[in-house]
Formats: structure tokens, sequence, C-alpha cells
């Protein structure tokens, strides 16, 4: 029998510790290690349960003589879906502490010699192994398929985290800064395939410099976080999400009190920290007492 084929088999426990010691000697900072595993693999074959490993390694791994030995050793294996990232030399070195926009840019150099369908499932990789890869992807036209599979990966119990697709950082882990106006290119996710079953969704600090009035396909909705953004209004629509039960707002630029709160009486938390009109020395008049009348029982922060 073909050695090659031996990884074919139903996995042995000896095969399970091979894979795990395969898979150590390449992420060895010792270039003899890795060279270890290669030989094992020209040796023994290329286990398929190693190539979306090998696929990042040939990307991520800081020593680029590795990753052309990587690169050659697929691509004896005719991998063809794989075949035009395997030849695409580029690296994603350090990618641990390489900012999202950057990553996405490199990406977006790549596409017209990759592909968009296999540079998103490279996306897909890089996401699940460093949970970073999927702005660009997020950023292909709504309804597409690619699209779709990100919005799904940041999806988990209803639970729809935006900011940790689109990457840029969380100002609420202590971090300073105000959010910036950028450009992002990315859709407002109302073609979320679960969009009526989502009950929270975090924009926090997405660059959103307005709220879609189609956010009342999130007609579940109970929770919503749009903190560090440059909102300056919200839609009308907004008054169709009939569960909303929190809404943070802080640090945007609102300057007029959103008129469509009066109409959102299931909120029970609502965070308006940070914004321009809360600079001066009336804050309390800010909110109409309109507001509490409509909705009594709503805790709202403003300091």
């Amino acid at each position: 029998m073909n050695p090659q084929q031996d990884f074919l088999l139903e996995e042995t426990e000896e095969q399970l510790q091979l894979l795990a010691n395969i898979r150590r000697l390449l992420t060895s900072d010792e270039e003899t290690n890795c060279k270890m595993a290669i030989e094992i693999m020209k040796g023994g074959g290329v286990p398929p349960q190693l190539v979306e490993d090998l696929i990042i390694y040939s990307k991520t791994l800081s020593n680029s003589a590795i990753r052309a030995a990587i690169r050659k050793l697929l691509e004896k294996q005719a991998l063809f879906e794989w075949n035009t990232i395997i030849q695409d030399t580029t690296a994603f070195v350090n990618i641990e502490t390489t900012k999202e926009k950057d990553i996405r840019a490199k990406m977006a150099r790549m596409v017209q010699k990759v592909g968009w369908q296999e540079l998103a499932t490279l996306g897909y990789l890089l996401f699940q192994r460093f949970e970073k890869g999927l702005s660009f992807i997020l950023s292909y036209p709504q309804n597409n398929p690619y699209r779709i599979k990100a919005m799904e990966m940041i999806t988990h119990d209803g639970y729809l985290d935006f900011h940790k697709g689109v990457g840029y950082t969380n100002r609420k882990d202590g971090s300073l800064g105000w959010s910036t106006v950028v450009k992002t290119g990315i859709a407002f996710p109302d073609d979320h395939p679960q969009a009526a079953s989502l009950t929270s969704i975090n924009f926090h600090n997405c660059k959103l410099t307005s709220v879609s009035p189609k956010v009342k396909v999130f007609e579940n909705l109970e929770e919503l976080d749009l903190s560090h953004n440059q909102l300056k209004s919200l839609p009308p629509a907004m008054a169709h999400l009939p569960k909303l039960r929190k809404l943070d707002l802080s640090n945007n630029q609102i300057t007029t009190f959103p008129t469509v709160l009066l109409k959102m009486t299931s909120l029970e938390e609502l965070d308006l920290r940070g914004n321009i009109s809360n600079r001066g020395n009336n804050i309390e008049n800010f909110i109409p007492e309109e507001f509490f009348k409509a909705l009594p029982n709503c805790k709202v922060k403003i300091y």
C-alpha cells in the first residue's frame, strides 16, 4: 500500500499522535524541527487532516524558507482547489499583532491573482485560527454566499458579533481614542440569513455613520450595541424593534435627542454617555420629559 494512503484509513491513536507531533514540529522555533516535519511528509505523504494546517503555515510562519518548502510539498499533492492559494507567495507573518485593516489591504491585493472563492476560504481559515481575516470577505456584495458564511462565523446562539468580524480596536477594554471616520465598504448586515432570529448585535466601533433603515429586519432584537461609532441620529425604523431592551449609544456624535426613542417603549437600559451633546452643563435638559413619561422604567446613563 502506498504510504500516502495510510493516512486515509480510520484514525488510530498512533496516527493521531503522529499528527500532533508534526504540528508541534512545524510550529517550533527551531528550523531543524520544521524541516524534520516536512521530511516526514515527503516520505509518507501529506495527511488530509493537515492540509488546512499546512495552508495556514505556508502563509503565516516567519521562516520564508520553511514556507517555500511547505508550498512545494503541497504542490506535489495536486490539491487543485487550493492551487492558486498555494502558488501565491503572499505571507501574513506576525498575524497575531497585525491590524485587521492591514490584513484586509493585503487580501485586496491578492484577489486578482487568487480569486474571490479561494481568498474567502483562506480568510475563513485565518479567522478560525487567529480571529482575523474576515473584514475583506464582509466587504463582498450583499447576499454573496461567501459574505453570508462570514457572518455565520461570527454568529452564535442568536448573537452577531459584527465588531469581531470588522476587526477594529475594542474601545471597551480600556484603550483610548474616538472612532474616526472611515469608509469601510462593509454593508449593513440586513442580508444576514438569521436576521429575524437574532437577539443581540454588537456594532461596537464598526465605523458606522448611520444605522440602516433595514435594521427593522432584526425584529426579535433585545440588545443592540452601537457604541463608539459616528452616529448623529437614529432612523425611524428603530421603532420597529418591539423587543429591544438594551441600547448602547455611548461615544457617538449625537447632538439632538433621537425622537424615535420615545416610541421604543420596551427599552429598559439606554446608554447616552460620551456624546457631543453631553459635554455641556445642562445634560439633563437633553432628554425631554416626554421620554420619562413614555418609558418610566428605563434606566438612562448620561454621565
